[in-house]
C-alpha cells in the first residue's frame, strides 16, 4: 500500500481521488512535462520541473492497481461461492466462453456421424430383410391425388399386400403412393410438388396409377409406354396423348376409375388412370394388373 500512496503523491493527488481526477492529473502533468521539454535552453521560469517517466510510472501503476481489485472484486462476485475451487471455477468458465462454438461444432459434428453409423446400419439391416424376401413381380406407384391409411406417409406395405392378394400365382407386390396437389395454394402444396418430381427422377416403378392432371403430364414427356398393340382394352377406357417425339396419338393408359380397384385397395381418390412405364422391368406384369381390374366394375 505504501507503493499505491507514493503514486498518488508523485501524481499530487490523494488516495481518495476518483477516475476523473486521475485522467485529468495524468493528461495535465504529460502536456506540462512536454512543454517544458519544449522549453529546454530557454530561460527558467522558476516553475517546478515535471519527470514524465515517473508520472507515467506512478499512472500505471495505480491503473495496474484498479484493473487487479477490479478483477477481485468480478471474481468474489461470480466465483466466491465456489470457495477453494473459484479459481478452476472461473477457468472452466473462461473455457466455456472462449470455446462454446468449438464445443457446439464438436457435438454437432458426433451427432451428425452418430446418425450416418446408424443410418448405415439401418440401410444394411434393410438390405438384408429385402434380401430374404422374394423377387417383387410387379411394383406400383399411385401418383396424384391421393390418399391411403392415416395421410400422406402412410405405410403402403399393406396396400402391396393387398394387391398381391388379388394375384395368387405371383409372390410380392411393391407399392408405393405420393401425393400430389391438383392445385398450389400455400407454400407447403409447392413443397409436395417439387418432392413429387423429385420422385419420378428416381423412381422405377412399373405401373403408374394418376390422376387425368398427372397423366397429361407425363404422357407428353415419353414417360410411358405405347399400348396400341394391347388387346382387350375398350376402346371408352383408353387414354391417348402425343409425345414431344410423336405428334401422332397413342394409347398410354387406361382408365380404371369406374372399377372397384379404389374401393378393394382402400386408396382415396376420384380419377385412376394406369400407366405402364416406358422401360418398365415387368410390363407384361404391369398389363395383367390393368386388365384384372378393367373387368371389375
Amino acid at each position: 500500500m505504501d507503493e499505491l500512496k507514493q503514486a498518488y503523491d508523485v501524481l499530487g493527488l490523494s488516495e481518495n481521488a476518483d477516475k476523473e481526477e486521475l485522467e485529468n492529473r495524468y493528461y495535465i502533468l504529460v502536456r506540462r512535462a512536454r512543454a517544458q521539454k519544449m522549453r529546454e535552453g530557454d530561460a527558467e521560469d522558476g516553475a517546478l520541473r515535471v519527470d514524465e517517466e515517473a508520472i507515467s510510472r506512478a499512472y500505471r501503476y495505480i491503473k495496474d492497481y484498479e484493473e487487479t481489485q477490479a478483477k477481485a472484486a468480478f471474481t468474489e462476485q461470480n466465483y466466491g461461492k465456489y470457495k477453494k475451487m473459484a479459481g478452476r471455477a472461473q477457468k472452466w468458465d473462461h473455457f466455456l466462453h472462449y470455446y462454446k462454438f468449438h464445443i457446439l461444432g464438436g457435438i454437432l459434428l458426433l451427432i451428425a456421424i452418430g446418425y450416418g453409423i446408424k443410418s448405415y446400419v439401418d440401410h444394411k439391416h434393410e438390405q438384408a430383410e429385402l434380401a430374404k424376401l422374394p423377387p417383387a413381380n410387379l411394383s406400383v406407384m399411385f401418383y396424384g391425388n391421393y390418399f391411403y391409411g392415416d395421410g400422406m406417409a402412410a405405410d403402403t406395405k399393406p396396400l402391396g399386400e393387398d394387391i398381391l392378394k388379388q394375384f395368387p400365382d405371383w409372390q410380392r407386390v411393391i407399392a408405393d403412393l405420393t401425393y400430389v396437389p391438383s392445385d398450389t395454394k400455400s407454400e407447403q402444396d409447392m413443397a409436395l410438388i417439387q418432392k413429387s418430381m423429385l420422385v419420378l427422377m428416381t423412381d422405377k416403378s412399373d405401373l403408374y396409377i394418376m390422376d387425368k392432371l398427372n397423366f397429361a403430364k407425363l404422357a407428353p414427356q415419353g414417360a410411358l409406354k405405347p399400348l396400341d398393340g394391347e388387346s382387350g382394352i375398350p376402346a371408352d377406357l383408353q387414354m391417348k396423348s402425343k409425345t414431344e417425339e410423336d405428334t401422332s396419338e397413342h394409347v398410354y393408359g387406361v382408365d380404371l376409375s369406374g372399377t372397384t380397384m379404389a374401393k378393394e385397395l382402400g386408396v382415396n381418390g376420384t380419377e385412376f388412370i394406369a400407366g405402364i412405364r416406358a422401360n418398365a422391368k415387368h410390363p407384361e406384369e404391369a398389363l395383367t394388373y390393368i386388365k384384372h381390374f378393367e373387368a371389375k366394375k
